[in-house]
């Protein structure tokens, strides 16, 4: 009965459910391999399976004589990122060993994903090729070093990364960590803000 009111309330009642942790091994997620293999053809059967994949390059110049031959080359020549859940990728490693290497998470022996906005960065300045990328080596943390940034104007804008001086020039560093670092040249301050 309700407080003084002479009519009866009616109870609720509430179902609780268990809430089903999503598995990380079967979320899609972007990974870094080295491919020993035949790039065209994992490429290949990784489309097959519905994969994502993603290679970066960049336009190397070549003077003959007096004329400049720009040509399409790999950033870097065996590093191909693929998009797909952990726990397929794992099993494809399995089952092909040889065709590639994927970069390991710290401290396990599981594909280590690369961050959604490492990606997207990596990306966006590595599908530019005007010539003003570098490739500095795998990731390091002397590069970790100064202001975090984002570009907010331009080819680069919504690239995030770090400034710092590299042979007397400005340049945006751009990380998959554990993976890669590049160097994009030629960002007026104008174009950037701090984080």
């Amino acid at each position: 009965m309700g407080a003084g009111t002479g009519r009866s309330v009616p109870r609720c009642q509430i179902a609780i459910f268990p809430i089903e942790k999503q598995d990380k091994k079967k979320e899609i997620r972007w990974f870094a391999l080295t491919v020993f293999k035949s790039l065209p053809e994992l490429v290949d059967t990784f489309s097959q399976k519905g994969w994502e994949t993603f290679r970066a390059y960049t336009v190397e110049e070549k003077y003959e004589g007096l004329r400049v031959i720009r040509k399409e080359v790999p950033l870097v020549k065996s590093l191909l990122f693929v998009k797909c859940p952990m726990e397929e990728l794992v099993d494809f490693k399995y089952k092909n060993n040889e065709w590639f290497m994927y970069y390991k998470a710290p401290e396990s022996k599981d594909p280590g994903p690369v961050k959604d906005n490492e990606m997207k960065a990596f990306m966006l300045v590595t599908s530019i090729r005007d010539g003003n990328l570098r490739v500095l080596g795998e990731d390091r943390p002397e590069y970790h070093q100064g202001d975090r940034v984002r570009v907010i104007n331009g080819p680069y804008k919504g690239a995030e990364g770090y400034i710092k001086r590299i042979r007397r020039s400005r340049e945006l560093i751009v990380c998959v960590e554990g993976v890669a670092v590049v160097a994009v040249s030629k960002v007026p301050p104008e174009y950037l803000e701090k984080i």
